[in-house]
């Protein structure tokens, strides 16, 4: 996807679903100061006004995300991610110098935010590994966690299924395996 493009559809989601978000919260906010609001209902209010905020914080990182330059190293990203969510996750990388196209490169930096967003927020993981080597039909990457695994009779969410898209767009194969003592995630790009 080139700047012009990401530029757009960071336009759109500020000029759509984040000024929508902000509108309600206006609206919440409103109800919560009605005189006639009944207690009960001023603490779900409270907790509504608090999820659509961090609805409206996460719209914002992914504006910015979008409109920033992805020429910055995949460890600078992902330790600022790391900084920005006050995660004490320990993230240790081991990148090999893999001749990658643009766009392979901006797919393995999109999953490996979305990863370890999931990571600090789902599984409890005190450490994440990052691998990527070379290989002979062109490179593998290996994310590991040391969360609690994922709940196999939970529906893959949104991000999942993401995940999944961006290595079809990019002709990988990914596995996943996860038990009690974390999940593994490994997906072989193609040269």
């Amino acid at each position: 996807m080139t700047q012009t493009e990401r530029i757009k559809i960071a336009q759109e989601l500020h000029d759509g679903i984040a000024q929508d978000l902000v509108a309600l919260s206006y609206s919440l906010d409103l109800l919560l100061a009605a005189a006639d609001t009944s207690a009960t209902t001023r603490i779900e209010l409270r907790n509504l006004i608090f999820s659509v905020s961090g609805m409206i914080a996460r719209v914002r990182d992914e504006i910015f995300n979008l409109r920033s330059d992805n020429s910055g190293s995949l460890e600078s990203s992902l330790r600022t991610l790391i900084a920005d969510s006050h995660s004490a996750v320990e993230l240790k990388l081991e990148l090999e110098n893999c001749k990658h196209t643009e766009v392979i490169q901006e797919q393995i930096l999109a999953i490996s935010r979305e990863l370890l967003r999931n990571s600090i927020k789902h599984s409890g993981a005190s450490v994440i590994e990052i691998t990527i080597q070379k290989s002979q039909n062109g490179s593998t990457y290996s994310y590991r966690d040391n969360g609690k695994g994922i709940d196999p009779l939970t529906p893959s969410g949104y991000g999942t299924r993401g995940i999944k898209e961006r290595c079809t767009s990019i002709e990988s194969e990914l596995t996943v395996t996860s038990n009690e003592l974390g999940t593994n995630y490994f997906i072989s790009i193609p040269s």
